[in-house]
């Protein structure tokens, strides 16, 4: 089962694949604009470069004596076609002498020094000839310069912009195949049972998981000396325990005979709590002795009643028979209801077993004085979050570790008409039946 509460904490896959989608995103626009600068600096030197060497070719072609002829002719005589670039022989009189088919009439622009210049709609190259008594100007329209360089930066761009784009895929795909080692981790860990001897962890994909899994291995190696220090106590402590409570109970019940009468209502409470005692270290001993190794047996709900010590308590058992369960964590847990039971002057308890595909539900309802609603809500608080064994006190603290044993959980709520009290064991079937 999933925390939930890590729903809330920051996820690294999130964090990363941000950072890489920000810088990404960062370098795109950076290198696009960069591009976007340089492209229109060398556009605007490269079409300068090739205004400038167009005006020196025309000019050289107007200097030589066969076009000397058509200076003052107007209009160059070559049939119509589109221009690049214009031109205009201008003489020293501020007339158009010679000028390209689609350049006007009127004088591009009355500078009559070498370089560049501009006009309302050219970028204009001029070059005077050596006389003095004429220029040439060679322009190119300002809107066509725009055009090209808009194409060229637009096309640069979008092209910086999906580089970075598929870099930013490419990151994230290679970020979350480095995480999955993480997550194969995660259930890898899910998976292992520490308990069973030499378990191991598979060995760490990547050198930054080396050291957790390390860590890993190791905690299982304690949590298994130590587990089996319990179980050796356990073992120990059923021989030293279980002889002298029977002794105890022995003594007791002879002592029961022999007394007077005023005596023996002491001894029989005295006897009852030894009696208690003894069921009460059974479970614990019990439980020490599951320890992640349940013996898990098919067990009729009836007959594990029937071997239960109770007294002063009437016990019903309906419903289903058949459960999967180890008999000793349950009669444990059902001796210890029982008791609380009897405890709270109870004379009947009913006992109901209900069994579907995936769980066995024990609802034990008793006839007692039942408890507040106060303290019944606090109780419940304390068995959902697993806080409170002050709440809970023994007997339904080792109620709840044999429910959590089982796979499953206890829960209590008051009595129908409010008169007792309603303890309810749900065992999860699924569990059992990978354990059997």
């Amino acid at each position: 089962m999933h925390d939930l509460s890590s729903l809330d904490l920051p996820s690294i896959r999130f964090r990363l694949t941000r950072w890489v989608m920000a810088v990404s995103l960062a370098a795109g626009v950076v290198l696009a604009t960069t591009v976007g600068v340089l492209l229109h600096h060398a556009l605007d030197d490269l079409m300068d470069d090739g205004l400038q060497e167009s005006a020196e070719v025309l000019y050289g072609i107007l200097g030589q004596e066969q076009a000397r002829a058509l200076l003052r002719s107007g209009m160059l005589p070559v049939p119509s076609h589109d221009e690049g670039l214009i031109w205009q022989w201008m003489g020293d009189d501020g007339q158009v002498w010679l000028r390209s088919h689609r350049a006007p009439a009127a004088p591009l622009t009355n500078r009559s020094v070498l370089g560049f210049s501009h006009a309302p709609r050219w970028r204009i190259y001029s070059m005077p000839s050596p006389r003095g008594d004429a220029v040439l100007h060679v322009a190119q329209s300002v809107d066509h310069r725009h055009d090209a360089q808009i194409w060229t930066l637009g096309g640069s761009m979008t092209l910086a912009l999906l580089v970075g784009g598929l870099a930013m895929l490419w990151l994230q795909t290679r970020v979350k195949a480095e995480l999955q080692p993480l997550h194969d981790l995660s259930d890898a860990v899910r998976g292992f049972d520490p308990l069973r001897p030499g378990a191991r962890l598979p060995a760490a994909a990547r050198a930054e998981l080396v050291p957790m899994v390390v860590a890993l291995n190791d905690l299982a190696e304690r949590l298994l000396v130590r587990v089996a220090h319990e179980r050796a106590f356990a073992a120990h402590a059923a021989h030293a325990l279980r002889t002298p409570l029977a002794g105890i109970d022995m003594q007791l019940a002879v002592a029961l005979r022999e007394a007077p009468a005023a005596m023996q209502p002491r001894l029989l409470q005295t006897r009852e709590a030894a009696a208690r005692l003894r069921r009460v270290t059974t479970a614990l001993i019990s439980l020490f002795r599951a320890g992640g190794q349940m013996n898990w047996q098919q067990t009729r709900l009836d007959d594990l009643v029937a071997t239960l010590p109770v007294r002063g308590v009437a016990v019903t058992v309906q419903g289903d028979q058949g459960l999967w369960c180890d008999p000793d964590l349950l009669s444990a847990a059902l001796l210890n209801v029982l008791d609380n039971a009897a405890r709270h002057h109870a004379t009947h308890v009913t006992v109901h077993a209900r069994t579907d595909v995936h769980h066995s539900v024990l609802t034990l309802r008793d006839d007692g004085e039942g408890m507040s609603a106060e303290r019944l809500a606090a109780v419940q608080h304390a068995l959902q979050t697993g806080q409170g064994g002050d709440v809970l006190g023994l007997g339904l603290t080792l109620v709840d570790l044999v429910a959590r044993n089982h796979g499953g959980q206890v829960s209590l709520s008051a009595g129908e008409g409010g008169v007792g009290c309603c303890v309810t064991l749900t065992l999860l079937r699924q569990t059992m039946a990978a354990r059997a």
